[in-house]
């Protein structure tokens, strides 16, 4: 993501990573990659939960899914969507997310 910042610029809202690393973790990456988005703890799921980006399969440890998800100011879940490679797709992401979001207004 760090490398496509420039895109998520332009989105009319505020982009954080979510994982379920560690503060500590997300601190330790944040500073090697310098990075200058927030990062979101979530290590019981509750946000990745929410956005049905909980890998579904029972397997192996639980874990998330890359993707990204729209959640207004109350915390409703607009649109989520899995993408892996997430890398690959960040240029259709903001202008995908915004009309999404636009779509809600």
């Amino acid at each position: 993501m760090q490398n496509k910042k420039e895109l998520f610029s332009q989105f009319p809202g505020t982009v954080y990573a979510v994982s379920t690393s560690s503060e500590e973790e997300h601190n330790q990456l944040k500073t090697k990659l310098q990075l200058d988005y927030p990062l979101v703890s979530d290590p019981n799921f509750e946000i990745i939960g929410k956005a049905n980006l909980r890998d579904p399969h029972d397997d192996h440890e639980p874990q998330s899914l890359r993707g990204f998800a729209i959640i207004d100011e109350n915390g409703s879940v607009i649109h989520s969507q899995e993408i892996d490679p997430f890398g690959e797709e960040a240029a259709g992401i903001i202008p995908y997310a915004a009309e999404k979001l636009s779509e809600q207004q």
